[in-house]
């Protein structure tokens, strides 16, 4: 299972939200490259990125500051928030984001899905945003007709191949995962799972990795709040 650090983006800050809500952000730094070469150098093998202006409004908002972070980093990069169009994928991938990140428009189309996926394969990444078993859309701002079970179905069918699980109830929370779901997801053997959402302690690192077939784990505010060392974390989801 592999460790992924979290940066959240918004107005050029680095932030983290309390269950997506913006009436709850915390700002830990101006200058979100410095902290992804921070996470890359104590060990990451991947960085997550979230525009988070971009995942309100629909469009990307911060696309100089990825790119820069692309250009600056030798491990690859994940990206979501506000990609909604094809033209919008391909600018990433050709500004050095390896795996593209769909929220919304998973839910909202199946065309657009089968599209991007057809045209750029596992490079695109489904993330599964749910509270109460349903799932969130437009930067979590709204709740969908959708449940995880329809996404998931949808994901399988068409045929892509990780998605990222996120318990918004807990996001930002330090409350610890949601276990259950996560197991029911990986039991599935269908697709690679990374969880995200609530993580707090390196407890909640060896419970997650001690889930037989989880693909990885995104951390964001544990981290950023020096509950945990991310040399520790990564130390610990390889032992186990």
């Amino acid at each position: 299972m592999i460790v992924i650090p979290a940066i959240d983006i918004y107005q050029g800050k680095v932030v983290r939200l309390k269950q997506g809500s913006f009436n709850n952000i915390k700002i830990y730094g101006n200058n979100p490259l410095e902290y992804a070469l921070k996470w890359e150098k104590e060990g990451a093998k991947r960085i997550h990125i979230v525009d988070l202006e971009g995942a309100k409004t629909g469009s990307v908002k911060n696309m100089d500051i990825i790119t820069s972070i692309c250009k600056a980093l030798e491990i690859p990069v994940e990206v979501g928030g506000g990609i909604r169009d094809i033209s919008t994928v391909a600018t990433l991938l050709k500004n050095g984001v390896t795996w593209v990140i769909i929220g919304t428009q998973a839910c909202a189309s199946s065309n657009f899905l089968k599209q991007v996926y057809s045209e750029f394969g596992e490079r695109i990444i489904v993330s599964i945003d749910a509270k109460d078993d349903k799932v969130a859309v437009q930067g979590w701002q709204k709740a969908s007709e959708f449940t995880v079970k329809d996404i998931i179905k949808k994901v399988e069918d068409i045929g892509i191949k990780t998605v990222i699980y996120t318990d918004i109830s807990r996001d930002g929370m330090l409350t610890g995962p949601n276990l259950e779901k996560l197991k029911q997801l990986v039991d599935r053997k269908t697709v690679n799972v990374i969880a995200s959402g609530g993580i707090s302690c390196l407890d909640d690192i060896k419970k997650l990795a001690s889930i037989k077939g989880l693909m990885g784990v995104i951390v964001g505010k544990a981290l950023y709040e020096k509950r945990f060392d991310l040399k520790e974390a990564i130390k610990l989801a390889s032992e186990e």
